[in-house]
């Protein structure tokens, strides 16, 4: 920066013209060369700006149709270990079992590197801003809103609810529920 520019308030140092552009001369002040000259570095913005709108919307189009693919290249070795998995159809249900258990522990570690987090559930107090409640038991040696069970899991994205877990949660005054004695 030069002493001119550290001096001149802001907004009054001299402009930089786009790349590409020649020079303006500066016609006196009111004539007709003026004017045309404003009208040429309006036509000339005009069509830098339209450039500019089409090249983000290329550059977004590419970046949409691409955005997955770090998630993609984390599947597919879990897609691997599946196919392996089905390969060995002579093998005892035991060994195939294992392999899909190894498969899915590799895939959710890999999901857990882009954010994934599975919501806690049995055990935890029911919380409607994680779980979603599909029955309600009444159940003794538990707490009213105890999660007992889940039939499905829910996930977290990076903080955010990406889908609640499906509970079924104790209700009712404990000491009737199905494990008491005399039910």
């Amino acid at each position: 920066m030069d002493d001119k520019e550290k001096e001149a308030p802001y907004g009054e140092t001299d402009a930089v013209e786009p790349v590409g552009e020649a020079p303006v001369e500066p016609a006196e002040a009111g004539g007709p060369g003026e004017a045309e000259s404003l009208r040429s570095r309006l036509a000339y913005l005009t069509a830098e700006f339209d450039n500019f709108r089409k090249r983000a919307a290329r550059e977004r189009e590419v970046q949409a149709a691409y955005s997955n693919e770090q998630l993609m290249r984390a599947i597919l070795p879990f897609l691997d270990n599946l196919e392996r998995a089905m390969g060995q159809s002579g093998t005892s249900a035991e060994a195939v079992l294992d392999g899909v258990r190894i498969s899915y522990d590799t895939f959710l570690a890999e999901l857990r590197k882009f954010g994934l987090e599975q919501v806690a559930s049995e055990g935890e107090i029911f919380d409607p801003s994680l779980h979603e409640a599909i029955g309600a038991v009444p159940w003794g040696g538990k707490p009213e809103g105890t999660v007992l069970s889940e039939s499905r899991k829910g996930y977290l994205l990076k903080g955010r609810l990406l889908r609640p877990a499906e509970v079924l949660v104790a209700a009712g005054p404990a000491g009737n529920g199905p494990d008491e004695p005399g039910n």
